[in-house]
């Protein structure tokens, strides 16, 4: 019999304890300014069609101000200078797309984000996809059991990162018609502080998409401020790098923690 029959269940109930008792930790509102100091530049992708413009990738924090504002021009500013760190120059327009991982607990911040771009739908959108992390850390699990979990992942893990993968290829590789035009498409990730969920959504895709070691992903996530990402963000990540390893085409990667 499949071990992975009776772990599916227990996996299944684990993330929604998750979800209901890790947000509480993890997820819960803490509303600050914006902080440029955390935002990330993490990819672009130029078209082998000159006539369609590049589009862009990066993380950040919640991007409020401090009086709870949208801050639509200070985020405009910070990418375009870390894009200028990279030697991009972003093209003076752009459509955003914010990318929030923000839960049902953030619906005070998040209502800001959709009122903006319900105000001002030329300048952007509003995507909501929450994340929570997982409490099953692949370290602690047989091995033969751990295999078929990650080979499995999409079936079971509610944050679905094989699927949100795809969901950021294809905003990256997707041309944006905003009126009669083609413009460049910037995708901003982010949930509260930038660093737990943004840190696993962003490590997964610096594998899936850059082809970066687990080690070197975890390295910039932990980088991000002074402490290490969340040990659920970590375990979902981590998980996603074993998919990765036996299913995903990366069986170079070294998924054991450093």
């Amino acid at each position: 019999g499949s071990l992975f029959q009776f772990s599916s269940g227990t996996m299944l109930r684990c993330s929604l304890v998750t979800v209901f008792a890790v947000a509480a930790l993890v997820c819960a509102p803490t509303w600050g300014s914006f902080d440029p100091n955390r935002v990330r530049f993490i990819d672009q992708h130029r078209s082998s069609n000159a006539s369609v413009p590049t589009n862009y990738l990066f993380r950040g924090n919640l991007p409020l101000d401090s009086n709870h504002d949208f801050a639509y021009s200070s985020l405009r500013e910070t990418l375009q200078a870390k894009a200028a760190a990279h030697n991009i120059t972003l093209p003076p327009k752009f459509y955003l797309t914010i990318y929030s991982l923000l839960d049902v607990l953030e619906e005070k911040d998040a209502k800001v984000e959709k009122d903006f771009f319900n105000k001002n739908p030329d300048l952007g959108q509003y995507v909501n996809k929450p994340l929570v992390g997982d409490l099953k850390q692949p370290e602690h699990t047989l091995e033969a059991l751990r295999k078929e979990m990650a080979e499995n992942l999409d079936k079971w893990q509610i944050d679905r990162l094989p699927d949100k993968m795809k969901d950021l290829t294809a905003l990256l590789q997707t041309p944006v018609v905003n009126g009669s035009e083609l413009v460049s498409r910037v995708t901003y990730i982010h949930c509260e502080a930038g660093m737990d969920r943004t840190g696993e959504l962003s490590g997964s895709y610096y594998m899936h998409g850059l082809n970066m070691s687990f080690h070197a992903a975890l390295a910039i996530d932990d980088s991000v401020e002074t402490r290490n990402i969340s040990i659920y963000s970590q375990n979902s990540f981590q998980w996603y790098c074993y998919y990765l390893y036996y299913k995903g085409g990366q069986p170079w990667q070294d998924c054991r923690l450093p």
